[in-house]
């Protein structure tokens, strides 16, 4: 028998910092060197959250329009042109930011940038455009409805978070808001469009490019609207339930089940996710290792956090036979009560996990720029990868149990099943 190798330790790492500049116009530019990364990753994080919308899903119809069309190229030919310098373009509508993205190669960053900056400043909205997306998103929507995995989580995350909360909607919008939608909305919502409070983030291997910053500023320098900021709404927990959505015939149940968390800066913010590791964070968590090895209950059970600029969720995601579904919630239910603390092993392997996974969750451009658009919408330090990292690594049992308990009350959980019951 060949013996096992020797693993030897890790070398140290050090997450990718920007090299920061800024535009007369208020635009941070955030320049990633990544030697290697021949394909670029641009990410414009816009200073205008989700609350900013009159219409619920008037933000993500603006994005798919973007690129429909500019006053400079008009229809067909702008996606022609930017796809002659290999460019792809696509956008996002978060809590906090809205963020509009480019992939490009290396060489042809000085081709693409004008482009990208075209589409972000002078989008054409034509009806026709705007009315194949509008329809587009409409059959998203009721394929999403389809699904009970997608019903229960958007039941969840209403629940968890207060009532009339934009961020406890769908940000992409429902079929009664999105029917609703002109082209005259949609035009109005770009109107909000600014580079005051923006970062725009390059990231790949720029030695073969010309200085960053004065392209950013060729393309956006000139940019300047005037805009009144829309103020980010600050979320509030709800009032915990547990409900039943009926879907008649489906083959399974969707389970769902959560509690309102906490954000990136709080002090819990390390522990907890050490302790969320050690509960729900892989197959040989304790979730797992009960519900779907010893139960055969499901084939997989998931806790995770989901952060906000403050404040936060923790959700657990499931689905399981119909005639199972109440024994996992209960059983779940006291399994998540986390009556025995957790161990120094289980603490150390959820530590190991956690911090030596990062490296290869950035190994790419566009992992490194997805991640600063992360630290730009949350407003966190330039260096705060390499801070979470010594934060963990720092993570006592005590502390994890402290955290999670403080936090994940079974009592106050809410509790959300989809299915034939």
């Amino acid at each position: 028998m060949i013996p096992r190798p020797a693993i030897a330790p890790s070398s140290p790492w050090a997450a990718p910092i920007p090299r920061v500049s800024s535009l007369d116009n208020g635009m941070s530019v955030w320049a990633y060197d990544l030697p290697g990364q021949y394909i670029l990753s641009c990410y414009l994080v816009l200073d205008l959250p989700l609350n900013a919308e009159a219409i619920d899903g008037v933000g993500t119809v603006a994005i798919r329009c973007l690129d429909e069309g500019t006053h400079s190229h008009p229809g067909e030919s702008f996606a022609e042109t930017l796809g002659a310098v290999g460019g792809q373009f696509h956008g996002l509508v978060g809590n906090s930011t809205t963020q509009i993205l480019l992939d490009v190669p290396q060489s042809r960053l000085a081709q693409a940038l004008p482009l990208y900056a075209e589409a972000v400043r002078e989008p054409l909205f034509e009806a026709d455009a705007i009315e194949r997306v509008i329809g587009n998103r409409l059959a998203e929507i009721e394929q999403q409805e389809a699904h009970g995995s997608a019903v229960a989580s958007r039941a969840l995350r209403q629940t968890l978070l207060a009532p009339g909360l934009r961020m406890g909607r769908p940000s992409g919008g429902t079929i009664a808001t999105v029917e609703r939608l002109t082209r005259d909305n949609v035009a109005e919502h770009h109107l909000l469009y600014s580079p005051r409070g923006a970062v725009l983030i390059v990231a790949g291997d720029l030695s073969g490019s010309a200085d960053v910053h004065s392209l950013v500023e060729e393309a956006f320098g000139t940019w300047n609207p005037d805009v009144t900021p829309t103020v980010p709404e600050v979320p509030a927990p709800g009032t915990p339930r547990r409900a039943t959505i009926r879907r008649p015939g489906a083959v399974q149940v969707d389970v769902r089940m959560g509690w309102y968390g906490v954000g990136h800066l709080d002090e819990r913010w390390a522990p907890l996710q050490v302790a969320l590791a050690i509960m729900g964070g892989s197959f040989m968590s304790r979730l797992n290792s009960v519900l779907r090895e010893e139960r055969g209950y499901t084939y997989g059970i998931s806790m995770y956090p989901r952060p906000f600029r403050t404040g936060g969720t923790i959700e657990v995601s499931t689905s399981t036979r119909t005639d199972a579904a109440a024994a996992l919630v209960d059983e779940g239910l006291e399994i998540l009560a986390a009556r025995k603390p957790f161990t120094e092993e289980e603490t150390a392997a959820a530590i190991g996990y956690l911090v030596g996974s990062t490296p290869l969750s950035l190994d790419t451009a566009e992992a490194v720029a997805s991640q600063g658009a992360t630290i730009a919408a949350a407003r966190l330090p330039l260096n705060y990868v390499d801070t979470i990292l010594a934060d963990l690594a720092a993570v006592t049992p005590e502390a994890a149990t402290a955290a999670y308990r403080s936090l994940v009350i079974p009592e106050k959980a809410t509790v959300i099943t989809v299915g034939d019951l």
